[in-house]
């Protein structure tokens, strides 16, 4: 995978060919190991920075590391499909609970920064014996892969983010570009950091009926829809996925250096990013590079269309993994 590349159709190609194969519509036989892609996790509970986290772990302890990180309103079980796939081809794979997504790991306010969150993600790491690992996040999540990616890249082998671009592209992109700014406030809007007890208790009230138009709005199933809106009435959990918002500090962002690691960026169109905010993000990708877009497949892609997802991201660890002479 030598140099960059931004190229979509031989890409594309291969992915949703291998897509097809996951899916049973190419009539080919399941991928080896293909039980481990329906079994379930195994589940602990692990004490680091005065925290219990809940971990999820797929597949075997002795492959290469994949770390997964979730978004607003997911999350470690959001990734089953995704990691169950990248689990049958042989990777160990980790997600977690992050800060304020669930009553264990709340925090006080100004707790939530991007500092202890990529510290969450290492001491979770550390804890399950990811020295250097793959990294792929889910919005917040994704800004979180490209935070790790560019600060600690001799821990991070490579970096997949699914739908954020990088920090200083989206924030020069609310600055300077009219259509990113509006996508954004829109958003801002619903489930921004302004006075977060009461956009949440407003949110939750009826039966959460404001949360859930939300998440519909965003395109979020159904059946995800209601167990999301179940753990974040939980108390003050709303209020922790909430408080991520105020992490996003412009001067912050913008000075997030790019990353030198391999990068994937697979993206849809949908709320919150612009297409020439994904584009810029290339400025900020100084090894080899790629970029996916998804068709029709929403915001919340790894809920509506997981196996389309795991496609081009188990391409590229792949590809990543290769040896220099066996790469594309």
């Amino acid at each position: 995978m030598a140099g960059k590349d931004v190229s979509r159709t031989g890409w594309m190609g291969r992915c949703l060919a291998y897509a097809a194969v996951l899916l049973g519509l190419a009539g080919a036989s399941p991928p080896a190991r293909a039980a481990e892609a329906v079994a379930p996790p195994t589940v602990e509970t692990i004490a680091a920075r005065d925290m219990h986290w809940r971990v999820l772990r797929w597949g075997p302890r002795d492959g290469v590391g994949v770390l997964l990180l979730h978004g607003f309103p997911q999350d470690a079980d959001s990734w089953q499909p995704v990691a169950s796939t990248l689990a049958a081809a042989g990777y160990n794979v980790v997600a977690f609970d992050q800060r304020g997504a669930s009553a264990a790991t709340l925090s006080r306010p100004g707790d939530y920064v991007f500092d202890n969150f990529m510290a969450d993600a290492l001491a979770v790491a550390d804890a399950t014996g990811l020295r250097r690992f793959h990294v792929a996040g889910f919005g917040w999540g994704g800004a979180m892969a490209w935070m790790l990616a560019a600060y600690h890249p001799d821990r991070v082998r490579s970096m997949t983010t699914l739908r954020y671009p990088h920090p200083a592209a989206f924030v020069d992109g609310i600055e300077h570009d009219p259509e990113q700014r509006a996508s954004w406030e829109a958003v801002r809007k619903e489930i921004g950091p302004d006075n977060i007890d009461k956009r949440a208790a407003a949110l939750l009230a009826d039966d959460a009926t404001g949360l859930r138009a939300f998440l519909r709005k965003s395109g979020l199933p159904e059946d995800a829809s209601d167990r999301y809106v179940a753990r974040l009435s939980q108390p003050g959990v709303l209020v922790g996925g909430l408080s991520w918002g105020t992490a996003l500090v412009p001067a912050q962002f913008a000075a997030v250096p790019p990353v030198r690691v391999p990068a994937l960026f697979v993206w849809s169109k949908g709320p919150a990013v612009s297409e020439s905010t994904v584009q810029a993000s290339a400025r900020y990708a100084k090894g080899p590079y790629r970029v996916v877009e998804l068709k029709d497949v929403g915001h919340f892609m790894i809920e509506t269309a997981p196996q389309i997802v795991a496609a081009p991201i188990l391409d590229f660890l792949r590809e990543t993994d290769a040896p220099p002479a066996a790469r594309k």
